[in-house]
């Protein structure tokens, strides 16, 4: 699968569920922390922490599935916007989890929980995160922050660039160059997706 193209699939995802916050929490949690559904099912919010580190400041969340427990790094924004939520954040199935997911895939493709997941294991992998010997919580949030982008912020459109970018993607591939109909759709102000629209430039994903 294309590296390029599967990191635009997951922060679509990101993007547009921005407006719905419990859908939103859903998708960044399978993306910042690889959750599955049953960990997702069993989360609370007294499971999340913030550490000091030697070198920094880092957030972690426990996640329980088939009675194992593991310790996962999490990303800040994940974090806060889990801790505004209620104590068990996703009272739900795997099908509605799955539905829920399905809401915001690109058009022609349809992810669920664990092709999302899946999805970023790919990216990871690609990083050899799953090769490298990271002795403790903090060795493994200091590599997510730098290469899963949604804890550098790069996902959430933190960036010029990225905002660009993510535009002129989302308009190649949903086949549409009306910038009020982008605007309204991933939640950008009209007047930056008419200028990068109208700027003729092309993603990096059709170069």
């Amino acid at each position: 699968m294309d590296l390029l193209r599967t990191e635009y699939d997951i922060q679509h995802h990101l993007v547009l569920s921005r407006r719905n916050v419990l859908h939103h929490a859903l998708i960044r949690m399978i993306v910042s922390t690889l959750s599955t559904p049953e960990e997702l099912l069993n989360l609370r919010k007294k499971d999340f922490r913030i550490n000091k580190g030697k070198k920094m400041e880092y957030y972690t969340v426990k996640l329980i599935e088939k009675g194992k427990i593991r310790i996962s790094p999490v990303d800040r924004r994940t974090f806060e916007i889990i801790r505004s939520m209620p104590p068990q954040p996703f009272r739900m199935g795997e099908d509605e989890m799955n539905e829920i997911v399905g809401l915001y895939s690109p058009p022609g493709k349809k992810y669920n929980c664990r092709s999302l997941r899946k999805a970023v294991e790919s990216i990871l992998s690609d990083s050899d995160f799953f090769g490298m010997n990271l002795r403790n919580d903090e060795e493994r949030y200091a590599f997510m922050l730098d290469f899963n982008p949604l804890y550098s912020g790069l996902w959430d459109l933190e960036d010029e660039e990225e905002v660009e970018d993510f535009i002129l993607s989302y308009s190649e591939v949903t086949g549409t160059r009306d910038w009020r109909k982008i605007s309204d759709e991933i939640g950008i102000e009209p007047e930056v997706v008419r200028r990068v629209i109208e700027s003729g430039k092309k993603s990096i994903l059709f170069r």
